[in-house]
This record gives structure tokens, sequence and C-alpha cells, in this order.
């Protein structure tokens, strides 16, 4: 019983040992002043068009993409768009989904529809 009950000890030891690759978590810094209102803003995917596909917008505020009808996902990501100042994005699935970020960095974002591309494309500027 002893033999058994050190086993457990050291596995459950163990256990919290395990490799954890941080290498994909994308931090997002604060937002410049926190005594600014942020403002909300939607994007709709639908058929084979992001509305709207042209948005201007301040440092901090939030983008709401709302997939309603159709196979869509956003790709803003610098892997397709280097010239991004940062990344985002999720992944292609079926509506309804929602996906949410926070421009937090000032420039001009592409995105795509990676099923759509390039015919269902957006921008984002962040002033």
């Amino acid at each position: 019983m002893k033999q058994f009950s050190i086993f457990l000890v050291v596995t459950i030891l163990l256990s919290g040992c395990a490799y954890n690759s941080f290498d994909e978590v994308e931090e997002i810094p604060a937002p410049i002043n926190p005594n600014t209102t942020y403002q909300k803003h939607t994007v709709t995917a639908s058929g084979m068009i992001f509305t709207p596909s042209s948005l201007t917008i301040n440092v901090g505020d939030t983008v709401v993409f709302d997939n309603v009808s159709g196979f869509h996902n956003v790709n803003g990501t610098q892997a397709t768009f280097p010239t991004n100042p940062a990344s985002f994005g999720n992944a292609l699935a079926s509506a309804p989904w929602t996906y949410i970020y926070v421009f937090n960095i000032v420039g001009s974002y592409n995105y795509q529809c990676d099923a759509h591309a390039p015919g269902m494309a957006g921008t984002i500027t962040v002033q």
C-alpha cells in the first residue's frame, strides 16, 4: 500500500510537468488610453461578401465578425498579408459564428475569406 501511495504522489506531481507550447498564443496589448471610450463595429459575412468591406476605426476599437450564412472564415494573418501590423483570424466554419478582435496597433489591415478569395475580402484602417 505504501508503494502505491508513493506511485500515486509521483504520478500526480509529474502530471503537472507536461510540456506546454505557447508559440501560437498571440498577446494582445492593452488599449493605449484606458480613459477612452472604445467602439464596437460589426462586419457581417454573408453570401460572397463582407459588409462593410471597408472600415475605419480607432485604436482599441473592437470588430465583431458575424457569419450569418455560409461557410466562411476571417483570415487577416501576416502569413497571408505580410504588411498587416498584426495577425488575426479564425478557422473556416459554417454559420452561425462570431469572431471578435480588438485592434490595438495603428495601420491598414487586409483580410479575406479563404474559401471565397480573392472576391470576398475587406480592409480595416486603424487610426
